[in-house]
């Protein structure tokens, strides 16, 4: 495969005060929850640029208008920036899909913005896992998942879901079973999306340090450490 043949889209929504993290708050103030989310976009864009490197396309695909800083806006002069479309969150990863395999690419995978610390090897493991399969699944600890792969579209997977709860990853492995869909399962991951996930990953990214991983995520552990530091962690 090349970086013709695979697609890698992260969707992320516009760093925008009280529109981003909303769930971490009280425990956060509405600036600390959105300087959260501005450090792991970053790390995840950057994260994007490298998993895609030699064999995937980039793409980060907006919610919304977007205005990024003078930094996000460098990281995204090297990849493709697109808009996501439809009316719920699962018409509009079913429409991007669709596009890009549609578009020539065999391969296209959605990921988010609330895991700077995704292993990149989970990722490769979902390219090779849809040489064989339609689908691949990143299930999450909340109920949801963290990624989704097509080599083929079935729609019926984005269609009248609950969005945002804990029946997610449920419903979609019923549909896979009942459709009988083929598909692959990665390995269970977290999104950051509360202060014990917050806390949760300040404890990963410490770890990570102290192996000297190169996969770690550096304005998100600069920022946690300087809160952690200040004793808001």
């Amino acid at each position: 495969m090349t970086s013709s043949d695979c697609a890698l889209i992260l969707y992320a929504r516009p760093p925008l005060a009280g529109r981003v993290k909303t769930r971490l708050q009280p425990a956060f103030t509405p600036p600390e929850a959105l300087a959260i989310y501005e450090a792991m976009l970053a790390d995840s864009v950057e994260k994007l640029i490298d998993m895609a490197s030699g064999f995937a396309t980039p793409f980060v695909s907006w919610s919304d208008e977007a205005t990024p800083s003078t930094e996000l806006s460098a990281l995204l002069g090297r990849v493709q920036v697109e808009y996501q479309m439809g009316d719920d969150l699962g018409e509009r990863m079913a429409t991007t899909l669709q596009n890009r395999l549609r578009g020539g690419y065999k391969q296209a995978i959605i990921i988010g913005s609330d895991s700077p610390n995704l292993p990149a090897d989970y990722v490769d493991q979902a390219f090779e896992a849809l040489a064989a399969v339609d689908i691949v699944l990143g299930p999450s600890d909340d109920g949801g998942y963290y990624l989704i792969g097509a080599r083929r579209l079935h729609p019926r997977l984005f269609q009248r879901v609950p969005w945002g709860t804990s029946q997610v990853l449920s419903i979609t492995r019923e549909r896979i079973k009942s459709g009988r869909i083929t598909c692959h399962e990665l390995p269970a991951w977290y999104d950051v999306d509360t202060p014990e996930s917050v806390s949760r990953l300040w404890t990963d990214l410490q770890h990570m340090k102290k192996k000297g991983s190169e996969d770690l995520p550096a304005r998100t552990f600069r920022l946690l450490a300087g809160m952690a530091s200040a004793r808001r962690l």
